[in-house]
Order: C-alpha cells, then structure tokens, then sequence
C-alpha cells in the first residue's frame, strides 16, 4: 500500500510508485495503517457461514458500487471469494482484480475435505480473476496447470533485512537470556507462532517430553498469543514441564531472542512460506522445519534441516543431535525472500497488470 501511494521510506524509497489512492476492506479486527479510507466489512474466516459472507458481500457490492476503482487485490482465501463475487460485473468494465493466494488450504496431503471445497472454490473463482500471485511453488504449480488465470509466483511479503543489522554480543544474549530466566548454559529453542491448531504446539510439546527428561537444560520459548494458549500452558501443567517450556507472550524484540536461542523451531502443519522461520536463519540460529511445502522452498538444499511430523522419532533424533553437537542444522538465507525482492517483483506486478 505504501509503494502504491509513495509513502515506501529509505532504504526502499526507490521502489514506490505513487499516484494511487489506497482504500483497505476488512473486518476490522485490527488496526490498520498506509490506507487513504478503511472500510468494515463483515468477512468471516469459516467457509461456512454463509450468514456472515451473504452480508458482507452487500457491504462490498456497495462499497464498490460507490467508488471508482481502477484495481482490487484481494488477500484471505474466503474473503476473496466473496470480493471477487462481488467484483464479478467490474471486470467488463475494466477493473483489474490480482489475488494473492498466502498458502492455499489444499496442498499435498491435504484432507479430501479441503481439496473438495477450497479447490472447488478456487478453481471456481480464477474465471473471475485477472492474476493469481501464489508464494511458494507448490501452490505455483496446481494454480498454474489447473486454474482460469495468469499465475505468477513471488517469494512471500519478504524480510526487511534492515531489522537483522545489529550486530550481538555473547554478553548481549546473555543478558537476553537472563531477562527471560535462562542461563548461557541452557540450549534454547525458540518458537515464533500464534497459538492456532495449525501451528502444532501440542505436537511439539508431546514430542519433547523425553528429551527435557534426559536434558533438563533444555528449554522452549514460545512466543506469541492465541485462542488455544490456556490449554497448552494446561497441557505443559500436566506433564510437568514447566520448568522447561516457556510463554513470554508477545514480545517486540524477537530478534534480539533469536539471537540469544541455539535453534528456531517451526512445527506447523501447512505454511504458505513461513516467516518466522526465515527470520532465525537471520539471526544464526540453526533451524528446523517441519516438511510442508512453505518449508521445503525455504530450506532449498539443506534438506536435513526437515522433519517428518509423522515420525515423531524423526524431531527427536535432530534435537538430540542439535543439543549434543553431533550435527548441526544451519539454512542458508536466500535473497528471493528479502523484502526489497517481493516489493521489486510487487512493483513489476503492479506496472504489468495496472499499467
């Protein structure tokens, strides 16, 4: 939205492109920044409640029916759907509408439920769409052979490298570490992620349970909130690992925790990308993934650094051989998912498609 009205600041002020009056739809469930006009829209994440998706498909017929837009690029799987509906009669007068697909909910593996209705649906909808962006290259390919529109793939939003700058010191992590109750001896793992199902919290806690038995030096950090945080700490209670599993909630200095961690940890079930693991490669900190299709872009060649959430020996083995220095499990950072690279291919888009 920034390089859209000129408002991209150093060292990205190259990028913009200005000109455009922004306008952003949403429900509202947080603040929202760099648009000229906000609109409430009440769309809802359920695929189900066709309730909420009758009324805010009014709410955007309307909204569209009353401003003059050259352009719409829709974001959220449901949300899309109904904007794209909405949008349907616009297109043959012109108007342009790009989707960014963020990780479809059909993948390979994925329950026969999903690809019955998510596929349906999208397959449905890229009749109505004049570009589909995915962000990894599975969804890449399926889009690609199967939809009604232009496909084009770029690396995720990107990582603004600017934040992962500063330099650390062995007293500086120490002191990151005091400051969260551990000492320069403990081997710290570090996970950044909202507390949702997908994220698969009570995998990992399940899985984990020997090893701190057998290193009571090892300690997890899990940093975020979500709806499901009360049951894990609940969870955590139970098996006595309190100790040993930690949630500082939400933090404003996750780099400076990454920095001071021995390992990043991303244990999710489906990931468009996967940000959060990017970001502690940035940090040095070794990294495992679990083997979705976001993770397998990220890792490229260091295919070690996967695990199989089916085996969960699999995790067990790497972490223990990650604690005791048999093995190490270091990703090399790729440019393509710099944040300068997805603005760059974002500016190209946005000249191709909007002229």
């Amino acid at each position: 939205m920034r390089m859209l009205r000129g408002k991209l600041e150093a060292p990205y002020d190259d990028l913009n492109i200005g000109g455009w009056q922004v306008d952003y739809a949403c429900a509202c469930e947080e603040k929202v920044f760099d648009a000229d006009n906000v609109f409430k829209v009440d769309f809802a994440r359920s695929p189900l409640r066709f309730d909420k998706h009758i009324k805010a498909y009014r709410q955007m017929k309307k909204i569209l029916a009353e401003n003059d837009y050259e352009a719409i690029h829709t974001h959220t799987p449901v949300g899309s759907v109904v904007t794209r509906m909405a949008a349907k009669n616009l297109r043959k007068k012109g108007v342009k509408v790009i989707y960014t697909a963020h990780g479809f909910h059909f993948f390979n593996g994925a329950p026969k439920k999903n690809w019955l209705l998510f596929y349906r649906a999208e397959k449905m909808m890229s009749k109505h769409t004049d570009l589909l962006i995915t962000i990894n290259h599975e969804d890449y390919e399926i889009a690609k052979k199967n939809f009604s529109c232009p496909v084009k793939q770029i690396n995720g939003v990107g990582i603004d490298l600017t934040r992962f700058n500063n330099k650390t010191t062995a007293a500086k992590n120490e002191k990151t570490r005091k400051s969260l109750g551990l000492s320069k001896d403990d081997f710290v793992v570090t996970y950044p992620a909202e507390f949702t199902a997908n994220k698969n919290h009570e995998y990992l806690i399940k899985c984990v349970a020997p090893l701190i038995e057998k290193y009571p030096h090892l300690h997890f950090l899990f940093l975020g909130y979500g709806t499901l945080q009360e049951k894990l700490e609940k969870l955590v209670a139970e098996l006595g690992l309190e100790k040993n599993i930690h949630f500082p909630g939400y933090v404003n200095n996750v780099d400076e925790i990454l920095r001071a961690s021995d390992m990043n940890i991303s244990i999710s079930i489906r990931e468009g990308l996967g940000l959060g693991a990017l970001e502690g490669v940035l940090c040095g900190c070794q990294t495992l993934v679990s083997n979705n299709r976001g993770h397998r872009d990220i890792v490229g060649k260091d295919k070690k650094c996967l695990f199989d959430l089916n085996s969960p020996e699999d995790l067990q083995r790497k972490l223990e051989n990650a604690i005791t220095g048999k093995d190490k499990y270091y990703i090399k950072f790729d440019e393509k998912f710099s944040l300068r690279q997805s603005l760059t291919d974002m500016r190209k888009i946005y000249q191709e498609v909007l002229g």
